[in-house]
């Protein structure tokens, strides 16, 4: 094989980010956290960035009303009023609540804020019960047999978003024995809510006040809904998310989500912060009082800030640029540029994690070959891959995988940029000839056309002067006989 063909393959690759699920502290130290489980996720990817005991399950007490929240989101009308009944009186004893009435119309939005603002236990009821009748068709369902309902459909969805170690068994998360989750299905959960622009904006409210029905003029209200003579109070309802209020404990950026309290189930926070396009969601599970004092506010601001400082979305690409041929046809070029499927993609990561990010490159054997050119010593002093012809336009050649440490993070197919036909006898000839006419027939030639010219002129010149001359001599010659 010529030595042309041992030209190196031009591959400058240029990464700037990948992933990884790895608990590692990168760069700023994770500060001390006090509860008996976190974790810390990405809201976009839904990437860990580090946690504890993640999947030890655990009581979510109130918490569990983001859940909630979501399936009165899917099943009810946010527009629509709806009747409360006497679902609120089934709550325990010495559960906080929103202290709704038998009869009270409220909003279906209402019932989120009022889940996730207010105390909610009461308002978990209504959801539970208006979804239940919504979903199985029955209006005449009681609110023990929707409860069991609910509850189903609350496990249901909770399995769907990816919460497999969850059990719930009533919608507010007062306590029982077999009401349990974990930090990681927690922070699934909270990832879905915050996806859903209502939530997310209900979330971040620190409080809301206004008439629960919508209005407090009955005459506003269909004609179905003032048949049932229903009372239109007006609620005021302070989120006790403190990251969220004004205070010691606020955090810049923080955009919700749900506390959870009860002896058993301690401190609990589901918490959301954003900064520079980045939204980070906290859980922390069972955060103890230190001197009478809540720590969950400080774990969380340890968690959003350990996130902020050591992470962000960082872009890897690779430039593959182009791939020689083998015996590639005379007077085209000696290389196929190529193009990748997707330039580049952007992952979040720690610094540390993407200067760890390599790229590979793998060409298909259908496509092309692996040429080595040895020294002298039987060394490998050359090696390159070559794309063997016929290649169409667009074909896919090989591709690009993006690696950090044993995780393959993106894969993307390298196509070809255009047509690469065969070396011929025929092609051969074809480029000689064509040579052949833009010489010839070429600007450039013209110069060696008039020396041409010139010298099959003199020379014709001198033809005629020594012919003339011949004949000059011929004529004056005389010719004597001998005789014999």
């Amino acid at each position: 094989m010529r030595w042309g063909r041992g030209l190196i393959l031009l591959v400058f690759v240029v990464i700037a980010a990948g992933s990884g699920f790895c608990f590692r502290v990168y760069g700023a130290e994770l500060g001390e956290v006090h509860a008996q489980t976190y974790i810390l996720i990405e809201a976009e990817s839904g990437r860990v960035l580090v946690g504890h005991d993640v999947d030890a399950r655990m009581f979510p007490a109130a918490t569990t009303m983001i859940l909630t929240a979501i399936l009165a989101y899917e099943h009810l009308d946010m527009g629509a009023i709806y009747i409360v009944g006497n679902e609120v009186t089934q709550i325990p004893f010495g559960a906080a609540s929103n202290h709704h009435q038998s009869g009270e119309a409220i909003l279906g939005i209402n019932l989120i804020r009022g889940m996730i603002v207010g105390a909610g236990i009461d308002t978990a009821n209504v959801v539970a019960l208006h979804v239940a009748r919504a979903v199985s068709e029955d209006e005449n369902m009681t609110f023990a047999q929707a409860q069991t309902f609910f509850t189903t459909l609350m496990n249901q969805r909770a399995a769907e978003l990816g919460a497999a170690n969850s059990r719930f068994v009533n919608p507010h998360g007062f306590h029982h024995a077999n009401h349990t989750t974990t930090a990681y299905d927690l922070a699934v959960i909270a990832r879905h809510a915050l996806s859903i622009p209502t939530l997310a904006q209900i979330a971040a409210l620190p409080a809301w006040s206004g008439p629960i029905g919508g209005t407090t003029n009955a005459a506003e209200l269909p004609e179905d809904i003032r048949a049932q003579n229903p009372t239109l109070p007006t609620r005021s309802w302070r989120s006790p998310n403190e990251l969220l209020q004004a205070g010691e404990n606020f955090f810049a950026g923080a955009s919700g989500l749900r506390t959870g309290f009860t002896n058993f189930a301690g401190e609990t926070l589901v918490a959301s912060a954003a900064r520079d396009g980045i939204t980070l969601i906290s859980v922390t599970m069972n955060s103890p009082l230190i001197d009478d004092a809540p720590t969950r506010w400080a774990d969380a601001r340890s968690l959003f800030e350990y996130g902020f400082e050591n992470f962000a979305h960082r872009t890897m690409t690779a430039d593959v640029s182009r791939i020689y041929i083998e015996n590639p046809r005379l007077g085209e070029e000696v290389y196929l540029e190529v193009e990748l499927a997707q330039p580049e993609f952007t992952r979040f990561l720690s610094q540390a994690e993407a200067e760890r990010v390599v790229a590979q490159i793998s060409w298909l054997e259908n496509a092309t070959t692996y040429f080595i050119i040895l020294d002298e010593h039987g060394h490998e002093e050359v090696s390159q891959w070559l794309v063997v012809p016929p290649i169409e336009e667009g074909q896919i050649l090989g591709h690009v995988s993006f690696i950090l440490d044993d995780d393959v993070l993106e894969t993307t197919a390298i196509h070809a940029a255009r047509e690469v036909l065969p070396r011929t006898t025929a092609s051969d000839i074809d480029h000689h000839r064509a040579r052949f006419i833009e010489i010839f027939f070429s600007r450039a030639s013209i110069p060696y056309w008039i020396a041409a010219i010139s010298v099959g002129a003199l020379i014709t010149i001198a033809g005629f002067i020594l012919r003339n001359k011949v004949r000059e001599k011929k004529k004056h010659q005389v010719y004597k006989f001998r005789k014999k």
